[in-house]
């Protein structure tokens, strides 16, 4: 597997768990116990910011060669560019709506958005980043590997928005530090 392959799936792996906690928050919120919507947050704000400034734009620029390499397959690597799109506008979304929920938005009376709209949003949110992630691991992953050449890998890998390989080790390690912590804190679990 190349390097940027592994650099993708290891992101993966933190998006399934940043889902997972996200999902147990959700779950906490919905049954009426504590959750803290300070991590949510900010964990909301860090898939948005890192999908669009560094998962995704590294992955459409490997869509991109791969759709010259693989043209049979060109429709779904538009889908999937496609997907990547929608879903930084849901994460968007989401996030606006849990900080509408900060600031006394959501409540029990119509004239605001019912607490079930913003479940919806929440589960709906999981699930398509869920759905996301597992067919880009089964169907797209492979058939990068099939398609691309050592040589495109290692030109790719000049390009990419991130050059380092960890997802934390940028400038902005501050931004992200109660969900850093958290993450520290609570292991795998």
């Amino acid at each position: 597997m190349s390097t940027l392959l592994e650099r993708l799936h290891r992101d993966h792996t933190l998006l399934r768990r940043l889902l997972d906690l996200l999902s147990s928050q959700l779950d906490a919120f919905f049954a009426g116990r504590e959750s803290n919507f300070d991590l949510k947050i900010e964990l909301l704000d860090f898939i948005e910011h890192y999908a669009e400034q560094i998962h995704h734009p590294t992955e459409d620029l490997i869509f991109q060669v791969a759709k010259n390499r693989c043209s049979e397959d060109e429709e779904l690597f538009e889908r999937i560019g496609d997907q990547h799109r929608n879903l930084e506008a849901l994460t968007h979304r989401f996030r606006e709506t849990m900080e509408g929920v900060i600031q006394g938005e959501v409540m029990p009376r119509e004239e605001v958005m019912p607490r079930e709209e913003v479940e919806v949003r929440g589960r709906e949110f999981v699930a398509l980043q869920r759905q996301h992630i597992d067919q880009e691991e089964q169907e797209i992953f492979p058939l990068l590997e099939k398609c691309l050449a050592a040589e495109d890998w290692e030109s790719l890998l000049s390009e990419v928005p991130l050059g380092e390989d960890e997802l934390f080790s940028r400038e902005d390690f501050a931004r992200f530090r109660g969900l850093i912590d958290f993450l520290s804190d609570h292991g795998n679990e």
